[in-house]
């Protein structure tokens, strides 16, 4: 079980979480479908809006464009050679190009999984393709760059809404040009397996006809803000709590549940504000599900140099509470927060965040100012009750294989509704949510273990190293890696004997903290973006390093050919942005040691 005790006041936190409010709240929020964008969402936002001012936080209401899409319908009639016309369920996708009122017909073409291998000998070029598994804007950009007019995909059990966009948030004039450019549909795995039996009879013609909305709309995003009530040197400092509001359909899961904790949350730490350190910004999102994440993404740009100078942590939730989430060990969290997170749930729930890397999805748009993220969704299905298609698309997301299996099968569905959330799961979530983050909010000295991120980004470096040979030497890396550690391990030190002695003021807490908010603001954007602090990757699945990754692929070119040359380049320009972070982050250090003496 975990070290950590829950003192008087923490167990107050935890005694105020009440399922009956959060299941009120779910209910509240869940009476509209949440498309972006629509007067249904602004309801809900309104909704949210008086709660937040009821418990005192000082709210922000913003709009802004954002470029969103859903599907409105889809048809598919499959006609076998000299058989009679069957009409397939189908649904389309979100940014799919729609056919237009006359539709595409053509023979079709099986293609396994869409992998180059499968895509090998055949010419598929203005030719309509069967894929096995769930659509993925990374799996329909392979399929796209084969030449394909236009793509079904076999899913699971149900069909869930899917977004194809790649691009994270709003696209620009380098990124537009990935938007899809082909229609698509899905269809359950039993029309699959009926489609697959024609097709080995013989050739099957198909005909589908998709109409998807695509629009500039303007989206809402609403802040609350609560500050300490007394003035102290990190006051001015916060940690967010987000969460997306819009949804598909009802969205009693999501993301309802992740609303109203957020709600509870609020609050609760409104009634400790007394307690706080540092403030508490809770943020709610349009343009998550209908424009791939556009309401965060455009507040990271828009307040920049304040979320970079201010926030210590960003924490956020989705689709929490769900009948049957049983596995609260496959969540989200970046290195330096794994073990203090684990420690939260492991108090309220028994179970430890495994060791894995932050999954390149949800609201993550954070990455590239620098402050450690933590969680996304929190309770999962166990594996054994997932669709393995849904699995393997969870596995893909999260970036490894584990003992959780996603949402429930009624996730991104019409059966997203009140019914599917457990009020036990959800106030057991929400407890773990409000502990973590009252944490957060009232630690004298920041709980960031750098050092668990160092060791992950030595493995990553290590690796690439392997790979990439003597091509490119990266022992410069290794070498300031150990530099920082020692560093770290210093300061820690310094820290434990000035406070074992009554010499830890708060001037000198505030300095510690102040140097681990620089220490993330140097590692966190090379660990885990290639687009750098100003910019947004792709919504597709990523590596550590990334900038460094394409290193691996030197050891297959030949020296002296432009393409190696070329990217040996490249590969020095990313060694030396990884370098420079980590000598940034050695210096804060110990100026910061010099300051204390």
């Amino acid at each position: 079980m975990s070290s950590t005790s829950a003192s008087s006041r923490e167990q107050a936190v935890i005694d105020a979480v009440s399922a009956d409010r959060l299941m009120e709240s779910d209910r509240a929020i869940a009476q509209w479908v949440r498309l972006s964008g629509t007067d249904e969402e602004a309801n809900a936002f309104d909704w949210i809006q008086q709660q937040l001012e009821s418990y005192g936080l000082e709210t922000h209401r913003y709009r802004h464009p954002g470029l969103v899409s859903w599907p409105e319908s889809a048809t598919l009639t499959v006609t076998p050679a000299g058989g009679s016309a069957q009409t397939l369920t189908c649904s389309t996708h979100a940014f799919a190009t729609a056919t237009g009122p006359a539709g595409i017909s053509g023979e079709l073409v099986y293609v396994g999984r869409g992998t180059p291998e499968d895509f090998a000998g055949k010419d598929v070029r203005g030719r309509i393709v069967l894929v096995d598994g769930i659509i993925a804007p990374n799996r329909n950009l392979a399929v796209e760059a084969a030449g394909v007019a236009a793509s079904i995909w076999i899913a699971g059990t149900h069909l869930h809404e899917r977004a194809l966009s790649p691009v994270w948030g709003t696209p620009t004039p380098e990124t537009a040009n990935l938007l899809p450019k082909t229609p698509s549909v899905s269809i359950p795995g039993t029309e699959g397996e009926r489609l697959r039996a024609l097709m080995a009879q013989g050739p099957v013609t198909v005909h589908m006809v998709t109409q998807v909305y695509r629009a500039w709309r303007q989206l809402p995003c609403l802040t609350g803000d609560l500050r300490p009530s007394a003035e102290g040197p990190e006051s001015d400092t916060f940690v967010m709590f987000s969460g997306h509001v819009d949804s598909w359909y009802y969205g009693a899961m999501d993301n309802g549940t992740a609303n109203a904790t957020q709600l509870e949350v609020a609050r609760i730490i409104a009634e400790h504000q007394d307690e706080l350190r540092r403030g508490l910004r809770v943020a709610f999102w349009s343009g998550h599900s209908h424009a791939r994440y556009a309401g965060s993404t455009w507040y990271a740009d828009n307040f920049w140099q304040d979320l970079h100078d201010r926030c210590v942590a960003h924490v956020n939730v989705d689709s929490v509470g769900g009948n049957g989430a049983t596995v609260l060990s496959e969540g989200n969290s970046m290195a330096e927060l794994r073990e203090f997170t684990s420690d939260v749930i492991e108090q309220i729930a028994g179970q430890r965040l495994a060791p894995r890397r932050y999954g390149r999805s949800g609201d993550q748009s954070f990455w590239g100012h620098g402050f450690p993220s933590v969680l996304m969704s929190l309770s999962e299905q166990p594996a054994a009750n997932a669709d393995p298609l849904l699995l393997a698309l969870h596995h893909q997301i999260s970036g490894g294989q584990g003992a959780g299996g996603g949402l429930g099968w009624w996730w991104h569905t019409p059966e997203d509704t009140v019914d599917k959330i457990d009020p036990a799961f959800l106030e057991r979530d929400a407890t773990i949510y409000a502990l973590l983050v009252y944490r957060l909010c009232t630690a004298r000295v920041l709980p960031f273990d750098y050092g668990a991120d160092l060791a992950e980004l030595h493995t990553s470096v290590d690796a690439v190293r392997a790979k990439a040979g003597d091509a490119v030497d990266l022992s410069d890396v290794g070498e300031w890696i150990g530099e920082l550690g020692s560093s770290l391990d210093r300061l820690s030190r310094r820290v434990s004997e000035l406070d074992a002695v009554g010499r830890l003021d708060d001037a000198s807490v505030a300095r510690v903290n102040r140097c681990l908010m620089e220490v993330g603001r140097a590692l966190i954007p090379v660990d885990y973006s290639r687009g750098g602090q100003f910019d947004h990757d792709l919504a597709v699945p990523t590596q550590p390093v990334p900038g460094l990754q394409p290193a691996t692929r030197l050891a297959t070119l030949q020296p002296g050919t432009d393409d190696y040359e070329f990217l040996r380049t490249r590969v020095v320009r990313e060694r030396n942005r990884l370098v420079h972070a980590l000598v940034t982050a050695t210096r804060a250090v110990e100026a910061s040691l010099n300051e204390l003496g």
